[in-house]
This record gives C-alpha cells, sequence and structure tokens, in this order.
C-alpha cells in the first residue's frame, strides 16, 4: 500500500542465510498510489451542498454553518471518499488506515520494516486526516468572511458513529505481488480492485510477464521450475516438496481464499532449513520477511497476540520454532472461517475480521493436537546429519529466490491459471477436502492434475502420530476385545482393567491391554471420572472400524452404559 510518509520511499535489505546484498525499493510508491483505481463506490453527493465546494486546484472545502451537522458529516465522507493518499478503508466494520511498519519488534510481533499493516483510526486521528482531506473554514461575524479553522473533533466523532461508510472502499487485504480473483482472473495491475476489494500495492516487478501460453506442458515445465528453486531443502519425499510448491502459490492466492491449511515445516534436528524454507513463501509474495509472532506458554496468550496481527492486516504470520504442542480454538478457526470475531486491545466491542493472512509453523518434531491436525500442510525435512547447520552450499537460497521473485510468480500462477483454462478437470484419487474447497481447487488438484504428489499427502503423518488417536485406537480395540458389543459402565471397565472382574473371564493379556489403554485415556490410574468425561467427548467417533456409542441406562445405579461395536 503506498502512503504519503517518507518512509514507504526507503530502501531496505533482504537478509539471506549469509546476507543478500540487493536491496529492494518497496512496491508501494507514490506512483502506485497514481494508478490506483478511482471507480470506487461513493457516498451521498456533496454537489450543490450549502457546506461544500472546492477550490482552484479541486480541493474539498468544507463549510461549518450551524444546524448543518448531516451536511457537514456527508462533506467529510465524500473528502475521505476523494482522498486517495490517505489510505483509508473499510476493513472488519472499522475504518483502517494502511500504512509502512518500522523494524522494531513491537509486543513479541517481529516485523520487516516495510511491511504494510492496518491501523485502526480514532476520533483523535480522523480529526487529523479531516484536515488533510479538505479545508474547513466557519463564518467569522465579526470580519464578516469565513475563516480556516481546524475540524471540529465532534464532526469525525459523528461521522465514525455511523458504523456504515459506504463511500469508502471495503478492503479486503493488500497484495504485493501479482494474484487471482476467485474466478482465476488475473490481477496483476496498481490500485484497487473493487470485485475482491484487494490493493495492489506494487510496481514492476523484475523478471515478470503475464502468463500466455495456458496449456498443461507449459503449467509443467512451471512446476518443475518452482520444484528446481527449493532443491535446496532435504525433503522427505517428493510428497514433502508437493507441499513446499503448493506453499508458494498460496501464498500468491491467500487474500482471496476463505479459507486455507497453515504450513507446518518440522524436521527432527535444528539448523535443517525450517525457517528458511518458511521465509521463502512471503519472499516471493510480497518480497519481505513474514511477521514473526511468539505465541507465549498458554492458549490465552497465543489467541491475544494471533488478534493483534489479524487486525493488523499482516499477509504472512510466521509461528517460529515452537516448542509446545500445537492446537487452539482460534487457530482452527482462522484456518476454515472467513472471518472471526475479535476484541481488539483496549476496547469494549466486538469486531469481525477477515482471517486471510497466510499462517506458518516451524520446530523441531513438531507436535499437533486435536482438529488442527486436518487443519495442516505438513512439510517435513530431514537432512540425515547431526550438525545440519554446517552443511555447505554453492548459492545463496534467499538471494537466488529475490533475484528471480518475478519469474516464480509468473510460474506459480500459470499452474492454476493453466488448470481452470482446461476447464478444473476432474483428478482422480483425491480425497474430498472439507472446508478448503476453494483452496483445493486452486492450488491442491492444479498440483495432482500436473502429476506431482498430493501436497496433503504428509499430513496424514499427523494423525498416526497423535497421542490421543493412538490412545482411542488402543481403548476401542482392547474394550472390544474384552466385552464384545456389550454395553458396560464406566466403572465396571475400569473394575475390569483394574483386577478384573473373575466373572468376566478376560483373559490376562486382554485385560492389561485394557488396563494400558486406560491408563492412557485417563492420564494417571483409570478412574470412572476421568474416563466418563473421555468417553463423552468421543461419543460416536469411528476408528479402525469400530465406533463408540452410549446405550441405556444401568438398572440400579441409573449410570450411562456404552459399547465400542463394530460398524
Amino acid at each position: 500500500m503506498a502512503s504519503s510518509n517518507s518512509d514507504l520511499n526507503d530502501l531496505h535489505k533482504i537478509k539471506g542465510a549469509e546476507a543478500v546484498k540487493a536491496t529492494i525499493e518497496l512496491a508501494a510508491s507514490p506512483e502506485s498510489i497514481a494508478k490506483a483505481d478511482k471507480k470506487k463506490p461513493r457516498g451521498k453527493s456533496s454537489k450543490g451542498s450549502s457546506v461544500a465546494s472546492f477550490d482552484a486546484d479541486g480541493r474539498h472545502i468544507i463549510t461549518h454553518d450551524a444546524g448543518k451537522l448531516p451536511e457537514i458529516v456527508d462533506a467529510l465522507g465524500a473528502a475521505l471518499a476523494d482522498a486517495d493518499d490517505l489510505n483509508l478503508f473499510i476493513h472488519g466494520g472499522r475504518l483502517v488506515r494502511a500504512h509502512a511498519a518500522s523494524d522494531k519488534k513491537i509486543a513479541n510481533i517481529s516485523r520487516p520494516k516495510g511491511a504494510l499493516i492496518l491501523h485502526s483510526v480514532d476520533a483523535a486521528h480522523l480529526t487529523e486526516l479531516a484536515g488533510r482531506a479538505a479545508l474547513h473554514q466557519k463564518f467569522d461575524s465579526r470580519t464578516e468572511e469565513y475563516r480556516k479553522i481546524d475540524c471540529p473533533r465532534r464532526i469525525p466523532e459523528a461521522y465514525l458513529s455511523r458504523g456504515h461508510h459506504p463511500e469508502l472502499n471495503t478492503l479486503t487485504g493488500v497484495i504485493e505481488a501479482p494474484g487471482l480473483s476467485p474466478e482465476f482472473r488475473l490481477i496483476d495491475k496498481a490500485g484497487y480492485d473493487s470485485e475482491t476489494g484487494l490493493f495492489a500495492s506494487f510496481e514492476a516487478i523484475a523478471g515478470y510477464k503475464r502468463p500466455s501460453v495456458l496449456t498443461q506442458a507449459a503449467a509443467k515445465k512451471a512446476a518443475e521450475r518452482l520444484q528446481d528453486a527449493l532443491v535446496a531443502f532435504p525433503f522427505v519425499d517428493d510428497a514433502d516438496c508437493s507441499a513446499a510448491v503448493a506453499g508458494i502459490i498460496t501464498s500468491l492466492v491467500r487474500r482471496i481464499l476463505p479459507a486455507a491449511p497453515m504450513f507446518a515445516i518440522t524436521a527432527p534436528t535444528a539448523g535443517t532449513g525450517k525457517s528458511l524454507l518458511a521465509t521463502t513463501f512471503p519472499l516471493i509474495s510480497t518480497g519481505r520477511f513474514a511477521s514473526v509472532l511468539s505465541l507465549g506458554h498458554d492458549e490465552a496468550e497465543s489467541e491475544k497476540r494471533l488478534a493483534g496481527v489479524l487486525l493488523a492486516g499482516d499477509s504472512a504470520i510466521l509461528l517460529d520454532n515452537i516448542e509446545r504442542a500445537l492446537s487452539g480454538d482460534l487457530l482452527c478457526q482462522i484456518l476454515t472461517q472467513p472471518s472471526v470475531r475479535l476484541r481488539p486491545l483496549g476496547g469494549s466491542g466486538m469486531v469481525s475480521v477477515p482471517t486471510n493472512s497466510m499462517l506458518l509453523a516451524t520446530g523441531n518434531n513438531l507436535s499437533i493436537l486435536g482438529d488442527l491436525k486436518r487443519r495442516v500442510a505438513l512439510i517435513r525435512l530431514d537432512a540425515r546429519e547431526e550438525r545440519p547447520e554446517q552443511r555447505k552450499f554453492s548459492n545463496d537460497h534467499l538471494a537466488d529466490i529475490f533475484k528471480n521473485r518475478g519469474k516464480l510468480i509468473a510460474d506459480a500462477l500459470l499452474i492454476p491459471l493453466a488448470y481452470a483454462s482446461a476447464g478444473l478437470p476432474a483428478v482422480e484419487g483425491l480425497f474430498p477436502l472439507g472446508g478448503f474447497s476453494e483452496w483445493d481447487a486452486m492450488v491442491r488438484r492444479p498440483l495432482v492434475w500436473l502429476g506431482l504428489d498430493d501436497p496433503m499427502l504428509a499430513s496424514e503423518t499427523l494423525r498416526q502420530n497423535d497421542p490421543d488417536h493412538a490412545a482411542m485406537q488402543q481403548l476401542f480395540t482392547s474394550w472390544h476385545d474384552a466385552f464384545g458389543d456389550a454395553q458396560k459402565t464406566v466403572a465396571e471397565v475400569c473394575a475390569a482393567g483394574a483386577d478384573g472382574l473373575a466373572a468376566l473371564a478376560i483373559a490376562e493379556q486382554v485385560r492389561s491391554e485394557l488396563r494400558d489403554a486406560l491408563q492412557l485415556v485417563c492420564a494417571e490410574k483409570p478412574n470412572s471420572r476421568r474416563l466418563g468425561y473421555w468417553l463423552r467427548k468421543h461419543r460416536d467417533r469411528i476408528t479402525d472400524g469400530l465406533q463408540l456409542s452410549q446405550g441405556g441406562l444401568d438398572g440400579d445405579s441409573r449410570a450411562a452404559k456404552w459399547r465400542i461395536s463394530k460398524c
């Protein structure tokens, strides 16, 4: 996003494994603002109004006469809508202003210099902006002439209180490289795109050429070039490389997707290249590193920090070097819902915030729990060395990525464009991806159509390695071996696992397996309370052809009965 501030024209350096010595000019320059789409929806016209006029330079003049408050507020809205250099938008129901970040770490969020963030505009700030958008005047009875004044604070307050500003553009997000619309329309011209609500904030990118030959053969060559750009990384198998290619495409189209998986990069040893790979995606899509977020030590703190970066509109968020199990309700919502309701820090009301930021996570032997597992595209790296950080390379990966950024963007966009040009053909062997249908059509299926492995294939290991799923498998199997389809109360099951009731005639090996499974589920010595809670949480779940279901009530104790039966 261009800004009137001088820092938008600063040159900054992209640092690589050692150092990328090339400097780049921020794409959001005054020239890109000049190319902004002028076809904005306007509010009530101020033409002919007794309080609004224009000076010789075409600047708005607002006259503050008594008894004209509605007209004055209308005139302010029209002036703000015409002031493109203010970078004002409606984002998540809030009036926001886009500006470039400094390179300072703020509130556990480290953003690269020049990263575009959104700042919520309050009445005090809007009073200042009102003075930039228009000249304000008031009649002076002593001189019997109009004199210049600062915009009275009550006018911006009244404007904000309306809560509805159709004259301003609604912002879906800022893109800093060419992208696509949901209908596979190429967006590669600077300015506001009224159809998608995206603001394309970039100038000409060296090496980028609009894709013209949209054939499967051309797309295959583009995919090969993207794979060659990732040759430095020790992927476990081809599915991991395919997931990395999907990460590049996702970084360019994430803004228009209502939902997309998080890309989680894991390796058994530090220094394998996890953070380097995570940096590659936003470097291609924005020319900068991702905003790095520290999650904190508990879920509540993590949610506060995630809310902050979403409200700021960061395009890519990196959860780097995670050392604890990754889970959480907000993370799941961000990945599958187009927007979430959040309370801004220090605010009293809730706002609806778009979730179209690319989420990345890195960690050694990442542990991902609960429902988050199915919302993750896993990328596994393994250098198979004791000290992988001591490896030597013939080139600087990030320097090459930046040098070839324009070509990589064109190749990444060519793949979904060619797939769409072919009529979005069906791809055999792919299971449906619930919650990510748009991402599936724009990223996943085009890659498999070209012969690459399913980018979600490696994520199947998350389900296999989930301790809760492993405990469920063990309990279902041992329960059914012990009791068959018979209904049992939790007290009976715990008793059988503890010492075995003679009347049940359970084999010692089966009893031992049941006891081990109960200990996994209860996380301590088996007891009815913990087991009952676990059963209620997993009711009607199916695994390995066995299903947990609740039956009737015990005649004596009136306790609920449960059973494990074959589907």
